[in-house]
């Protein structure tokens, strides 16, 4: 799996790294910034009062709408249509390694070796930064969804996340008084 992703990562036709390309902007260090140094405009140039107009993406549209238009993320940086779709199978995959770990591998070795609070912690980010930016839908959750609903009910993940949102609080509630955590 790690040599896939890399594989993704590594294709410039995927993700480019052309220092001559759109995104890429030089820091001169001095306090005035060009909005084309921002591919996905909508930032304040420093210094100014003046907000910039967003360009074709900005900051407050959501992944998952422009996924589905004309503008795509990271279309004015030169990604292709599919770098949406891309990422969210990467991240599919991602999630399936950690589901395979904590149903597999949990208690040899992360719990003999005291390495579960990492791994907890690692599982967590993850977890939130997907949801939040829309790489894995609620019901991709399904394999690891009692750990997610035991977090939620503990308050491991914050109550204004995508990730509370897609949790059973009840359910997560229930575990807790099982392992007599209340």
């Amino acid at each position: 799996m790690q040599r896939w992703i890399s594989g993704k990562i590594d294709n410039t036709n995927i993700f480019p790294t052309d220092p001559a390309g759109v995104s890429f902007a030089h820091n001169t260090g001095g306090p005035s910034v060009n909005s084309s140094n921002y591919a996905s405009g909508g930032l304040d140039t420093p210094g100014s009062n003046t907000p910039i107009p967003a360009g074709p993406t900005n900051l407050t549209t959501s992944l998952s709408h422009l996924a589905g238009t004309g503008d795509w993320v990271g279309k004015s940086s030169g990604f292709p249509p599919d770098f949406f779709e891309v990422c969210q199978t990467i991240f599919r995959q991602m999630f399936r390694v950690y589901a395979h770990l904590y149903w597999g591998h949990f208690i040899e070795p992360f719990y003999h070796l005291n390495l579960e609070k990492s791994m907890n912690s690692c599982f967590s980010h993850f977890v939130l930064t997907a949801m939040e930016i829309d790489m894995l839908k609620p019901s991709e959750l399904e394999p690891m969804q009692p750990l997610i609903d035991l977090w939620a009910a503990n308050g491991t993940l914050p109550k204004t996340s995508k990730a509370y949102a897609s949790a059973n609080i009840k359910a997560g509630e229930r575990l807790l008084a099982l392992a007599g955590a209340n």
